[in-house]
């Protein structure tokens, strides 16, 4: 597939709860066969936990195509340094680059409000985002551990 030319991220308010809630339902409960059920259940946040995480300092950016939402990522300030997770990408849109977009307006974000490291939980068995941190200069940092049963992940981190 084409790589997009223009990939504009944006944050995300929550007026855009209802169709994150939907992109995540898409990716998560629709797609991710490999994954326990269980645990992609988790991953489909509903309008409300969207709305909940927000309020609590989770800030949710995305991609919009055509005015579509189909890529999203929330990040949090947290004392370590700018925490990025949920990183989701609508099936139909994938290996277009949205993912490396994400990443890399993460990272200017940190830059831009002057936050010293970012840092992320990599799944060990999803080697697309494992070559996408690494080529982006995140190195692992501790030990593999079990976010859920049989879900083992590994933090990067990465000076910025």
């Amino acid at each position: 597939m084409k790589t997009l030319l223009q990939i504009k991220v944006e944050e995300l308010t929550e007026a855009d709860a209802p169709e994150i809630a939907l992109l995540l339902r898409k990716v998560w409960l629709e797609n991710a066969q490999e994954y326990p059920e269980k645990w992609r259940k988790s991953r489909a946040l509903s309008q409300v936990q969207i709305l909940e995480e927000m309020g609590k300092g989770y800030r949710f950016f995305g991609i919009r195509i055509r005015c579509k939402l189909v890529g999203v990522y929330k990040a949090l300030i947290t004392s370590k340094g700018l925490f990025g997770e949920h990183q989701s990408v609508h099936p139909d849109f994938r290996k277009r680059g949205l993912a490396t977009a994400m990443y890399k307006h993460f990272i200017n974000y940190a830059r831009t409000h002057k936050i010293e490291k970012v840092y992320v939980n990599i799944l060990l068995n999803h080697t697309a985002s494992r070559k996408i941190v690494e080529k982006m200069g995140f190195h692992k940092t501790g030990n593999p551990y079990g976010q859920s049963k049989g879900m083992l992940v590994q933090t990067y981190e990465k000076q910025v």
